[in-house]
């Protein structure tokens, strides 16, 4: 199967929180009682609690270009997906009096659109003469789901994922910061990310 693709992929990767909790919360933990233990654990779970990380968008319109057997189909199909990070994994532990927090592995989603025509079948044709050149629903699902695997392989290989944990982990210790005064410090254990074996 031979594709062309052209592809957008929109960083809006960022730490959130509900800022009328972060108003009631901060006094706390800038007050001397934050050198207790326990206000430092229940700081962890609070984090974890309250942190989202926004995914970076991904927008993808993709020509195809397949084959099966005799028949050939030209189409074009329009993809959305995201790059997430499950915050139910991040790892945040505590050294001393230093925050240290290991970004989660990446999560990504490539569905077709929903929007109007986001598939359209360009042509069809057969290289016998008069042969059926028809498609079936299933026969271009299935070329959908292989465009939708290579581009998740392509999200990597042209360094999104690389750029998207970056820019998380970025974010992440600013965030943190402005909940307590103690040093936070980030890591990524896997910065060019790690694509799943069904991927």
């Amino acid at each position: 199967m031979t594709l062309m693709k052209t592809s957008k992929i929109i960083f809006a990767v960022a730490a959130v929180i509900a800022l009328g909790s972060l108003a009631l919360l901060a006094p706390r933990y800038f007050t001397p009682k934050e050198e207790d233990r326990d206000i430092m654990d229940s700081t962890v779970k609070e984090i974890k609690s309250m942190v989202k990380l926004c995914s970076a968008d991904i927008y993808e319109e993709v020509p195809i270009k397949a084959s099966i057997g005799n028949r050939h189909i030209f189409a074009r199909v329009t993809l959305k997906g995201t790059i997430s990070f499950d915050i139910e994994r991040l790892d945040i532990t505590r050294e001393g009096d230093t925050l240290h927090v290991a970004l989660p592995p990446e999560e990504i989603e490539i569905l077709e659109s929903t929007d109007k025509d986001s598939y359209i079948v360009i042509d069809t044709w057969s290289d016998k003469l008069m042969g059926n050149s028809r498609f079936t629903t299933e026969e271009e699902n299935k070329i959908k789901e292989k465009v939708k695997q290579n581009a998740i392989k392509n999200i990597y290989a042209k360094g999104y994922v690389r750029q998207a944990r970056a820019e998380a982990a970025a974010n992440l210790g600013n965030m943190i910061s402005t909940l307590t005064t103690k040093p936070v410090k980030v890591t990524d254990p896997t910065p060019g990310g790690k694509m799943n074996k069904g991927n």
